[in-house]
Order: structure tokens, then C-alpha cells, then sequence
């Protein structure tokens, strides 16, 4: 009887055993398993897109791909603490499919978003040599606070700057350079922009002027001096026709007209010339004096004292001239047209007195000017 009994307890242990055994082994044939294999395939093309720098050329993408790689490393964290028959990596296979796509994509169109970005910096590289071209080519003259100038020089830094990491391949900090340049220059293009804007109100009256200087020089079969104030160019016309030009200097206050003695400012208007100077004659070295204040000096003088723009005390002035000593490379004059030695020498020999000069802002418009 007790071996029977004992025989019977041993069969049943082992049969519980045995389904225990079979059981355990079922359920680690069936428990779901960890996407290693998703994971390695995740980790390789993200280091491939990383590899392009798709990092910066595709990151919304690229980010994409890094969170959700992420998450499904934390999900996978998550099924690992359950135990082992209740471990389900659907979620964290699911995320990490979605990181692998991502990265994919973004490693696809890396080289494409890098060329565009090429050549959309080489754009707006265009854009902004062009603006620099204008300041050194017109602006530079301008009566500019150092402020402004400062802007423009900080541009054409950067610009370079840009130019010498592109060259490097270093897109990225190129186009930081240029943004950082077009910002400042653009500061200074507000400041420029008012006051041409302004100045250049006047412009249909230049029109007109320059018009009937020319008509005079083709009536008379003679010369004619017009001098533009933005190009800082004199222009020789004979009969109508432009026949030399000069580069010339002013009064460091140019822009705009001149209101009274001392205000280093260079007239506008239609003038002629009154009297030759010979070397030794003039202060600077020749000279050919021109009759301002006209007729409509002494209206404009008298207009701006009633309106109080003037000291009441101020003169009008006079004695301004064409002369030599020029070629500096500044204003300088006390509103006086200078040019060089020679060029005044040529000058003083071919035009007589009675001489049309005709005196603008500009003989070229803003938009032209512009772009």
C-alpha cells in the first residue's frame, strides 16, 4: 500500500513536472521578441544620414527619426522590466519601423535639400554684392553717419566670410554669414533709402534742367558742363553731344542744395561761367567762378529765413568755383566743384566764359540707381 501510494505521488509530480516543462517551454517559444533586428537595420541608416549631415540639410525629418527611435528604446526598456510571457514589443516595432522610415527620408533628400540651399545662398549672394556694388560704386559718396558705414563694411566682412566657408563646403556657416550681413546692410539701406528718397523729390526739376543745358550746347555749337552730384562726375558736352567727363569733388555737405554762406554745401541749379582764373590767379591753382547766387538762389535764401529753416543773420554767399587741386578722393571743398590739375587744365582751355553749368543731383534715376 505506502509503495503505491508513494509510486502515485511520484507519477503526478512528474506529470505536473512534465506540463510545467511543456508549458514553460511553449510559452518562451511563443513570448514575443525584441526587434533586434529593427533596431541594428534603425541604427545604420540613421548613422548614414547623419553621415550626408541630414542632420541639417533634412532636419525636420532627421528629428523625426531621432524621437521616435528614442521612444522605441524606451518602450523596449519598458517591455524588458515586464515579465518575460507578458513582454509585447508591437509598440516599440512599430516606433522604431516609423524611425526608420523618417531616416530614410531624410537621407533621400539630404543631397537634394543641399543643393537647393546652394543655390539659394549663391541667390541671395547676387543679391547682396549688388547692394554692395551700388554703396561703393554711388553710395560711397554719400554724407553717411559712421554708423551706417560701419553697417555696410560689416556687410561686405560677412560676405566674405561667407564666400570662404562655402568654398570649404561648409554651407551652413556660409549662409549664417550672409543672413548676418544682410541684416546689418539692411539697417543701413533704411537710413540710405530716406535720405535718397527724399532727395530725389527733386528729380523731374534735374530732368528739365540737364534737357535744356543740352538743347543750349546744340544751339549755340558749343560747350556745356554738367556736373552730376550722386556719380561725382562732370560731364563736357560740345554740341549736344557728351564729349569728356571728369571725376569731381564737392562740400562735404553736397547732398542736397545750398542754403547759406558757410554750410559746406555745393549748389544746384543752371548757372554759367563768369570768370576764368589762370594759375597764380586762384587760390586753387585754376579756377572758372560761376554766377551763383542767381535769381533763384536769393528766392530759395529768402524763402528758407521767413520759414525759420535759417538763422536770420546768415548771408548767402558766394564765389563758388570750378577748380583744381582735386583728385583727393573726398569733399573737402567749401562747396566748390574740384578736379584734378590736369583735368581743370583741359577743362579752363576749352570752355570760355558764358559756359552753360548746369549743376543736379542726379542725372539718372532712383529706381535706376537702385538696381
Amino acid at each position: 500500500m505506502k509503495l503505491g501510494w508513494k509510486k502515485r505521488v511520484f507519477i503526478s509530480f512528474g506529470i505536473l513536472l512534465s506540463v510545467f516543462v511543456i508549458v514553460y517551454m511553449v510559452l518562451i517559444l511563443t513570448m514575443d521578441k525584441p526587434p533586434l533586428v529593427e533596431f541594428k537595420a534603425c541604427q545604420q541608416i540613421l548613422a548614414k544620414a547623419k553621415k550626408v549631415n541630414a542632420d541639417v540639410y533634412s532636419a525636420e525629418y532627421y528629428s523625426t527619426a531621432e524621437r521616435k527611435y528614442q521612444s522605441a528604446l524606451i518602450e523596449w526598456k519598458i517591455q524588458n522590466e515586464r515579465v518575460f510571457f507578458r513582454r509585447n514589443y508591437a509598440k516599440a516595432k512599430e516606433l522604431v519601423l516609423t524611425a526608420t522610415l523618417k531616416a530614410e527620408e531624410a537621407n533621400a533628400s539630404s543631397g537634394v535639400n543641399k543643393n537647393s540651399l546652394k543655390m539659394k545662398y549663391l541667390q541671395e549672394v547676387e543679391l547682396l554684392k549688388h547692394k554692395l556694388d551700388n554703396y561703393h560704386d554711388v553710395f560711397i559718396h554719400l554724407p553717411l553717419k559712421v554708423s551706417v558705414r560701419k553697417n555696410y563694411e560689416f556687410g561686405k566682412l560677412s560676405l566674405e566670410q561667407g564666400l570662404n566657408a562655402f568654398s570649404s563646403g561648409d554651407i551652413m556657416l556660409a549662409t549664417k554669414r550672409l543672413n548676418e550681413g544682410k541684416v546689418r546692410i539692411s539697417i543701413a539701406d533704411i537710413e540710405v533709402n530716406a535720405l535718397l528718397k527724399e532727395y530725389f523729390s527733386n528729380f523731374s526739376k534735374w530732368q528739365g534742367w540737364f534737357a535744356t543745358t543740352v538743347r543750349l550746347s546744340t544751339q549755340s555749337n558749343g560747350y556745356a558742363i554738367i556736373v552730376d552730384k550722386i556719380k561725382h562726375k562732370g560731364y563736357l558736352y560740345y554740341k549736344g553731344k557728351l564729349s569728356k567727363e571728369y571725376d569731381v569733388e564737392f562740400g562735404r555737405n553736397w547732398i542736397g542744395n545750398k542754403f547759406y554762406a558757410g554750410d559746406k554745401a555745393t549748389p544746384e541749379g543752371m548757372y554759367r561761367v563768369i570768370k576764368k582764373k589762370g594759375n597764380g590767379d586762384s587760390k586753387y591753382y585754376k579756377a572758372m567762378l560761376i554766377n551763383y547766387p542767381n535769381d533763384e538762389d536769393y528766392a530759395l535764401f529768402n524763402s528758407k529765413k521767413r520759414q525759420g529753416v535759417i538763422s536770420k543773420n546768415s548771408h548767402i554767399g558766394g564765389l563758388i568755383e570750378i577748380h583744381g587741386e582735386g583728385g583727393k578722393g573726398a569733399d573737402w571743398t567749401s562747396g566748390c566743384i574740384a578736379l584734378s590739375n590736369s583735368e581743370i587744365d583741359e577743362l579752363f582751355s576749352k570752355t570760355p566764359v558764358g559756359t552753360p553749368v548746369t549743376i543736379v543731383g542726379s542725372m539718372t534715376s532712383l529706381s535706376d540707381l537702385l538696381n
